[in-house]
């Protein structure tokens, strides 16, 4: 085809994260990019084994570039040398890519390339808790991850709060950067009918937090407000997630409340449909995100949501949500009774 568009695509995030955000939104828009143009074809790059499945497409071809960090023994001896090669390797497989974009999944450099390069930033959180995720592992985070925003043609945000906190930590031009939305699943909807199936271990009314439960996410937060409130007693805690830690396991035991928060580690999409569509609430009490890709899901099945009052979910969400500050737990209990009592026919939903 004489007007072919290639994206290289280093899919890196399908190897070293877990499935979550960042994988959602390639796995979501490469093949609607595909659709949306004909002359499109996206070379997916991967290296070694994946963490998850990978986007599929007629025109979306996968290359497996060889993993040479598993020849290169012992590792302790060429560790420091494992980048250069990886460039090197990766450089003769995708050759210099004129008239090509490179678009990295997590925030790789193409080493001498020239086409265009793009690159999406999702979140500022490194930056923005530099003082939590610190060590040598996350400073070198920071650093590839700025050389590759500063060396960029193009630039895309997905929500105007994660473009301002680029300018303030990166100084990059702004003519540069591209704010682009996201948008959650056709899946969710709201529902005439139930799921009575799901595998909850209760029945009474509950609470329902997804995602992560890193610092940022708070949900340390919402554990201690829910300990306190009144009606723990009604109304459940619903959690979907990775298995507890040992710490977790601890601290909801000693605050008292290890029999009514409930664990489901393996939800699709329509489960998490089932789940919005009857939960009391959906609780997003995180002190920093990006955008907030279930605050969508939950709206879009008219689920009641409770959130911490930070940029990003102002953005997203507007008036939509019962907002607590996100340090103040009083505000949360308080936030808890208030849709406790006015249900899914407030008119906020």
């Amino acid at each position: 085809m004489d007007n072919e568009l290639k994206v290289i695509v280093d899919g890196v995030a399908y190897q070293w994260i877990l499935p979550g955000g960042i994988s959602r939104l390639f796995s979501e828009i490469l093949p609607r990019m595909c659709e949306i143009d004909k002359s499109l074809q996206i070379e997916l790059l991967t290296a070694g084994k994946m963490r998850q499945s990978l986007p599929s497409h007629s025109r979306i071809f996968y290359y497996s570039i060889p993993h040479i960090e598993r020849y290169m023994r012992p590792r302790r001896v060429w560790r420091p040398v494992v980048p250069t090669a990886e460039r090197l390797v990766r450089r003769l497989w995708i050759g210099r890519g004129e008239g090509q974009i490179w678009h990295s999944t997590y925030y790789t450099l193409p080493g001498r390339w020239d086409g265009f390069q793009v690159v999406t930033v999702v979140d500022m959180i490194h930056e923005r808790f530099a003082d939590l995720l610190h060590g040598p592992g996350n400073d070198q985070f920071r650093e590839q991850k700025r050389r590759c925003v500063q060396r960029s043609d193009a630039v895309i945000c997905i929500s105007e709060t994660t473009r301002q906190d680029l300018l303030h930590f990166y100084g990059v031009k702004s003519d540069s950067i591209y704010v682009v939305p996201l948008a959650c699943s056709d899946v969710f909807r709201q529902l005439e009918q139930y799921d009575d199936r799901l595998d909850i271990a209760t029945k009474r009314p509950f609470l329902l937090f997804i995602g992560g439960r890193y610092l940022y996410k708070n949900f340390n937060g919402l554990i201690q407000a829910y300990s306190v409130w009144a009606h723990r007693e009604e109304v459940a805690l619903v959690v979907v997630g990775s298995p507890w830690s040992v710490d977790e396991e601890k601290r909801l035991v000693e605050l008292g409340i290890r029999d009514r928060v409930h664990l489901l580690t393996d939800a699709d999409d329509e489960t998490l449909c089932h789940l919005y569509n009857q939960t009391v609430a959906f609780v997003y009490p995180s002190l920093y995100e990006g955008f907030g890709i279930p605050l969508l899901e939950a709206m879009a099945c008219g689920c009641p949501v409770i959130a911490s009052r930070i940029p990003s979910t102002i953005e997203v969400a507007g008036e939509c949500p019962i907002y607590f500050e996100p340090t103040e737990l009083d505000g949360l209990v308080n936030a808890f009774d208030v849709v406790l009592s006015e249900g899914r026919n407030s008119e906020r939903v």
